[in-house]
């Protein structure tokens, strides 16, 4: 990073439990979690018909577990994934919450976590980008998304932001 960048915005955020859980859901992969639930659907009814025609005991087996399966992607798994995934992280730098100190540059973003690593990325890295009701998600790739809330802007908005990462991407 050269001296002579300008930081575009600055975001210092404290991502809460819920800030976490909301950013798991966005940076889910929505046509896996589709394809999930399409599933758990066909695995229903099969499980009906089975359980209405001869082979009861399969049928009801087969009902059961899909509609598990369809409750556990609908409504369990993002609490719990991020649950466990946020305290894992908390208990890594050994905080109650977690501190990001994000500069956007005109290319890429620097990260400053609580522990004093920084890590720079570019923007035409990031596959995916999801806005939530409080936070934004920048997913670069199955491992690794970044995660910041809208209103922790200390310089800048999140609207410079945004135009910011698409004219460096190519999309505006």
């Amino acid at each position: 990073m050269a001296k002579s960048e300008v930081i575009k915005a600055r975001n210092t955020s404290y991502i809460t439990k819920e800030d976490y859980v909301e950013s798991v859901k966005l940076s889910t992969n929505r046509k896996i979690k589709t394809v999930s639930i399409l599933l758990s659907i066909i695995l229903v009814v099969v499980g009906g018909y089975g359980a209405v025609t001869a082979s009861i005991a399969y049928g009801i087996a087969f009902a059961i577990f899909g509609f598990v399966m369809l409750i556990w992607e609908l409504f369990i798994s993002y609490n719990v994934l991020g649950s466990k995934s946020y305290k894992k992280v908390v208990e890594e730098n050994g905080t109650d919450k977690i501190k990001l100190k994000i500069d956007f540059y005109k290319d890429h973003l620097v990260i400053n976590n609580q522990n004093g690593l920084k890590s720079e990325l570019k923007y035409r890295k990031i596959q995916r980008m999801g806005r939530g009701e409080n936070v934004v998600v920048l997913v670069f790739n199955k491992d690794y998304a970044v995660t910041f809330k809208k209103d922790g802007f200390t310089y800048g908005n999140y609207d410079i932001v945004e135009d910011i990462i698409y004219k460096a991407r190519g999309m505006k």
